[in-house]
């Protein structure tokens, strides 16, 4: 009988450990989706209240993880409804109350994200006379739009991408750091932007590729927040940039195509 007494309340303080962590990583879920609207929703005569009452609202920068790509995103709110699920399972009425609540929360958070953020755009950019841009990786769709838009306002750079330069056919190859993904960019075709499984086996840059730490805005003939990369076609009539549009925001291709005058 003692024996098993000892052995219930082991399981019981074990239970009661993996119970805690659960409700923390709800708790800090919500603060990683919710905590810094909150804090900028809050009336800012009221703002420094939270260095009292929501500490932990002012580590929201730190729970970025959730905004790193919408994979991360999906895959943890997919985390958190299955928490509350174990939680709703294994507890009491009050227990199931809040866990449906948080539940509830978690499954509206990506239509809250658009209404919260809106839609994404280039705020800083601007090219010159004689060019036009063409946003190659212009995020589809409501959900990706806000989705950007929350990682600018979080500073969160999401996937990079790297220019591998032009052909001496006109054709662009760049990639990215998520699920290693290639794109070839033809402006001679309708359809500009097209995904490649691999570099072609004869693929050699005909054009040449610069990389800064920093770049003043308005050279190369586009004014924007911060210029990564840039490439120039052989004949000069395209030019493609990796670019950010706030410092420690997402980062963007760009292509800048002359036009020919009128």
């Amino acid at each position: 009988m003692i024996h098993e007494l000892k052995f219930n309340r082991g399981s019981l303080t074990r239970n009661w450990f993996v119970r805690v962590g659960m409700w923390s990583a709800l708790a800090l879920l919500l603060l990683s989706l919710y905590g810094k609207w909150l804090i900028a929703s809050t009336p800012e005569p009221l703002q420094p209240a939270w260095y009292v009452f929501g500490p932990f609202l002012l580590l929201t920068d730190f729970l970025n993880v959730v905004l790193f790509s919408q994979v991360w995103f999906v895959s943890l709110c997919s985390a958190g409804l299955i928490v509350c699920g174990l939680l709703w399972f294994w507890g009491g009425g009050r227990a199931r109350a809040v866990s449906t609540s948080i539940l509830a929360i978690v499954l509206v958070a990506p239509f809250a994200l658009a209404q919260i953020y809106g839609q994404y755009s280039l705020r800083t950019v601007e090219a010159s006379r004689g060019y036009v841009l063409d946003w190659l990786t212009q995020p589809e769709g409501n959900f990706a739009s806000a989705f950007r838009s929350a990682q600018r306002e979080h500073d969160v750079t999401g996937c990079k991408y790297r220019l591998h330069g032009w052909t001496t056919d006109h054709r662009l190859y760049f990639g990215s750091n998520c699920f290693n993904d290639l794109w070839m960019y033809d402006p001679q075709k309708t359809e500009l932007l097209h995904r490649i499984n691999r570099l072609p086996s004869d693929f050699e840059p005909a054009s040449s590729l610069k990389t800064y730490t920093s770049h003043p805005m308005g050279q190369s003939g586009l004014s924007v927040t911060r210029i990564v990369e840039e490439s120039k076609s052989t004949d000069g009539r395209y030019k493609a940039f990796v670019v950010q549009d706030s410092f420690y925001g997402p980062y963007d291709v760009l292509v800048m195509r002359q036009i020919a005058p009128e």
